[in-house]
């Protein structure tokens, strides 16, 4: 599904695209007996693309700064909103830096200020503040996120763009999903003939499906 250019997913399709488990993922929304939810789900089953870009942000800060707990960026999140009239804080470009364990975002004037710990709303001095975010496109235009390539070999990419086949992704150059290659290999019985039937290489056939099995054995 989409709305307005804004790629929906499930709580299971995110978890998967996002290489997590189905269960963080939903306590991250929903929230639970051990963890209050992180995101604000308007929807109870979808998604959106930019919620989906904060899950990839998260979880990196999880994996690169342990020390910056949960709290913190839920903190962050509500602070950036209700004190600057930032939202999805964590899928803008330039904006959300971690720094002494600690959230920063950079506002319009280009000041940084702290929005998670007990000294949120405070000025940073220092540019020596590290962005988290990889594998992110940007629009000109908003500095919200618009694309992410969850998986690339030399020239070869596997993007995901709410603006097409409602975010689901899609081999760059041919518009294809790397499921419909991998089946159309399963089904014809090689990836010669998937590769004949939709005009591409073995290559980019192959390339498909260690994507899919990047996403299975991160599962």
């Amino acid at each position: 599904m989409i709305v307005d250019g804004t790629g929906l997913y499930t709580l299971r399709e995110t978890a998967k695209y996002a290489r997590m488990h189905p269960q963080t993922v939903a306590r991250w929304f929903k929230g639970d007996d051990y963890c209050k939810r992180v995101f604000l789900l308007e929807d109870s089953k979808v998604i959106k693309f930019l919620d989906f870009v904060q899950v990839l942000a998260v979880r990196n800060v999880r994996i690169q700064y342990p020390r910056v707990s949960l709290q913190k960026i839920r903190d962050a999140i509500h602070n950036a909103s209700e004190q600057y009239d930032i939202t999805y804080p964590f899928a803008r470009k330039h904006t959300t830096f971690i720094f002494d364990e600690n959230i920063w975002i950079k506002l319009e004037d280009k000041a940084l200020r702290q929005v998670s710990g007990k000294g949120h709303g405070q000025v940073g001095m220092t540019p020596v503040i590290e962005r988290f975010c990889a594998d992110i496109s940007f629009d000109v235009d908003t500095g919200f996120a618009d694309a992410f390539t969850p998986f690339r070999r030399d020239e070869l990419k596997i993007v995901m763009n709410p603006k097409f086949r409602f975010g689901e992704p899609i081999l760059e150059g041919c518009g294809c999903t790397p499921f419909a290659l991998a089946d159309a290999a399963k089904t014809e019985g090689s990836q010669e003939e998937a590769a004949r039937m939709y005009g591409v290489t073995v290559e980019q056939v192959n390339f498909c499906i260690d994507y899919l099995d990047s996403l299975e054995l991160a599962a």
